[in-house]
């Protein structure tokens, strides 16, 4: 196989990763982080396996990651941005909420990264994830409670909202062989999702409807291994719930929009 093969192969095998996290997390965490941020901490957790018992160092290179995200890595601005990207994410914090074995509704906060360190002369990292989510990412195969994507899909969804609203739809399928393709019905109330996607800012539902939910539904339905859509409820004049139509598609879409996030990728 020659070098580049290599290269290749090396790329896919780190983009085919899965990205396993516990349905309470996805759920109930809020957080503020940027596109660049969210692919860092998809990354790191791409890292956790299903056996792990604790979270190990993960080392990479700037280099590397430019090249899994499908931007240039010659260019000075990726090198610097992937640096603060990182190092926002290690100043950063989520709050999320969980069930405990009594049943009690626990709110906690939680850090993505607890370690992290960058060689100047060799643009290395350094990271590891953070104690605190511990839970919400080791053991989940036993219990069945947990949603699993690859991370090329995350990679390739553009919109913060886009990845966070993907996540949180699939949080709610059915893992099962027996029920996989059975269409799902999600509700929310509008204020509760824009909470939970980071989007409080758009006061208007006509801005959020475009900003937020509608380009979120375009890359989710090319892109990812679900098909959504929504319809919404007002009371009065003012809308005030919406309602996800959701379910996996079938083997030959999903290939289909396995295909299209590479090429999102390799376009940089």
């Amino acid at each position: 196989m020659s070098k580049n093969k290599k290269h290749v192969e090396k790329i896919n095998n780190a983009r085919n990763q899965l990205v396993v996290q516990s349905n309470d997390f996805i759920r109930h965490a809020r957080n503020k982080l940027l596109p660049q941020e969210q692919n860092i901490v998809y990354f790191l957790i791409s890292k956790v396996k299903p056996k792990d018992k604790d979270f190990m160092t993960v080392t990479f290179t700037v280099e590397e990651f430019c090249n899994l995200c499908g931007m240039d890595s010659s260019s000075g601005k990726n090198y610097s941005d992937i640096k603060n990207a990182l190092k926002s994410v290690a100043d950063k914090s989520a709050w999320t909420e969980y069930r405990d074995e009594e049943g009690r509704c626990v709110g906690t906060l939680v850090r993505w990264v607890d370690t992290y360190k960058f060689y100047e002369d060799s643009g290395v990292l350094t990271a590891t994830l953070s104690q605190s989510i511990k839970p919400f990412l080791l053991g989940l195969v036993d219990n069945g409670f947990y949603a699993q994507a690859e991370l090329i899909t995350f990679l390739a969804l553009k919109s913060k909202y886009s990845k966070r609203l993907y996540e949180l739809l699939k949080s709610y399928l059915d893992i099962s062989e027996a029920k996989r393709y059975k269409l799902t019905i999600k509700k929310f109330e509008i204020t509760e999702l824009k909470q939970l996607v980071a989007a409080e800012n758009y006061d208007k539902f006509k801005d959020f409807r475009s900003r937020v939910l509608d380009i979120a539904m375009r890359e989710i339905n090319e892109i990812t291994d679900i098909e959504a859509s929504y319809s919404t409820t007002k009371t009065g004049r003012k809308y005030t719930g919406i309602e996800f139509l959701i379910k996996y598609k079938k083997p030959t879409e999903r290939f289909s929009a396995h295909a299209t996030a590479e090429k999102v990728l390799d376009k940089g």
